[in-house]
């Protein structure tokens, strides 16, 4: 009987363990987790600070699908390293440093994720700064919310980036009644989601919404507040030029790093993540990695890059699961596809969104737009030798899931340009494409070994 296990508790491992029970039910499976709580969706933990949902709406399975997939959770277990060579994975019991038992495998997936990144700047570890990549995290500013904001006045919060995390928590807790303020180094917001004129166009809806915001800024530092004064403050966000912002509470999302020291501390190769072939094995034979922790191709470039959206996990846990039992699978290169909706609009992109990144590999790049201003939508579309290669849309993101499957599946769209940037769904017939599904990222699974 072989011996299966999975390390991470969300989209890829939770894919992968689905993927392993569809081909095998006789295999021994273990999940090894550091987390303690049951399966959820990281993509509801803003829902969480808006007040929507609730901590029992967050989980995505309860405890019976531990046992209908038939798997042995070792959750609040940290794994420390991996003898590739005895197959073989050290824990330890998370937060304790005390050791726990020897997880044997004959193949394992290396799901660990991506950690959210801080600036190194003073201050960054004082009470009431967070980021928002986990539910413990949720929790805690949630905690913070309920317990250290004062009543008497309008809390600020203050948001060091413009990410997807970012932008969705700063519409929950505007919606809250607390006064937002984004803060960004660049000198656009939005610069890896959209191009300038959507993000303009996004930007006038934050600010419509009282949301203030500051380009071109450089933080040095974060600092208690005054307690006392015209305008107290739990803390202070210290610019280069000695301004001191006011904050309550300072969310920040300057992306991700991929949770990549284990494998690298075990002798398996990785570079910004874990480098995986096709069939997203790692550099050790029966080792495989999916998710944000791993570093695979791009379906346009042919790059290695690490993915941070959940249906790429979800697919790229999925491969791994039908190789560690037999079924061969491939992945055939991924896009980072996001929507985020802004106070009742949404701006999606998929694919790649600047054309420097297109032109960089020497091909051709043609850009169609169309902005139809009665509706209020708009779409950008970028081409590159007939082929589709990226799009970006502005309340417009239905046919984000046809663009991804056209990019992905490499169909010729020449002659098609301007339709497809009016949003004509025809042309999805035009072009023959027949879409029995929408993700970008369609893995090919070819006959068993």
């Amino acid at each position: 009987m072989s011996r299966l296990v999975v390390i991470g508790n969300s989209a890829a491992g939770l894919a992968a363990i689905e993927a392993i029970r569809s081909r095998d039910r006789r295999s021994k499976l273990t999940l090894v987790a550091a987390e303690t709580h049951l399966p959820y969706s990281r993509i509801l933990l803003t829902y969480l600070l808006s007040g929507k949902t609730t901590l029992a709406d967050v989980p995505v399975h309860g405890p019976e699908w531990y046992r209908r997939m038939d798997v042995e959770p070792l959750t609040g277990r940290r794994a420390l390293s991996i003898d590739t060579r005895r197959g073989v994975v050290i824990t330890e019991h998370a937060g304790s440093g005390k050791r726990a038992e020897r997880v044997a495998f004959d193949e394992l997936l290396i799901a660990t994720g991506a950690t959210a990144q801080l600036p190194e700047v003073p201050g960054v570890d004082l009470p009431g700064v967070f980021c928002l990549r986990d539910l413990d995290d949720a929790t805690a500013i949630q905690e913070h919310l309920a317990e250290r904001l004062p009543a008497s006045r309008r809390p600020r919060a203050v948001f060091l980036g413009a990410g997807p995390v970012c932008l969705q928590s700063m519409t929950a807790l505007a919606a809250r009644g607390m006064q937002v303020r984004l803060m960004v180094r660049s000198p656009a917001i939005l610069s890896q989601l959209a191009d300038p004129d959507t993000a303009a166009m996004a930007e006038r809806v934050l600010r419509a919404h009282g949301i203030v915001i500051t380009k071109g800024v450089d933080v040095t530092g974060i600092e208690p507040g005054a307690s006392t004064g015209r305008a107290p403050s739990l803390l202070a966000v210290v610019t280069a030029e000695g301004r001191r912002v006011p904050a309550d509470l300072i969310i920040v999302g300057k992306g991700t790093t991929p949770n990549a020291g284990l494998a690298r501390s075990s002798g398996i190769a990785a570079d910004y993540g874990i480098t995986v072939d096709d069939n997203l094995m790692t550099s050790a034979p029966g080792v495989y990695a999916a998710g944000d922790v791993a570093q695979a191709s791009h379906c346009v470039s042919g790059e290695k890059v690490c993915y941070g959206t959940w249906t790429n996990a979800c697919e790229q846990g999925r491969i791994a699961g039908l190789n560690m039992t037999g079924t061969a699978a491939l992945w055939n290169g991924g896009l980072n596809r996001n929507v985020t909706t802004l106070f009742g609009n949404t701006i999606g992109s998929v694919g790649m969104i600047r054309e420097r990144d297109v032109a960089r590999s020497g091909a051709d790049v043609r850009v169609v737009r169309h902005r139809d201003r009665r509706s209020g939508t708009s779409r950008r579309i970028l081409f590159s030798a007939g082929r589709c290669v990226g799009a970006v849309a502005w309340n417009a993101c239905d046919d984000l899931g046809v663009i991804g499957w056209l990019i992905n599946s490499g169909r010729d769209c020449t002659g098609q340009e301007e339709r497809m940037a009016r949003g004509q769904r025809v042309y999805a017939d035009a072009l023959g494409a027949k879409l029995a599904r929408t993700p970008a990222n369609l893995g090919h699974v070819v006959p068993a070994r």
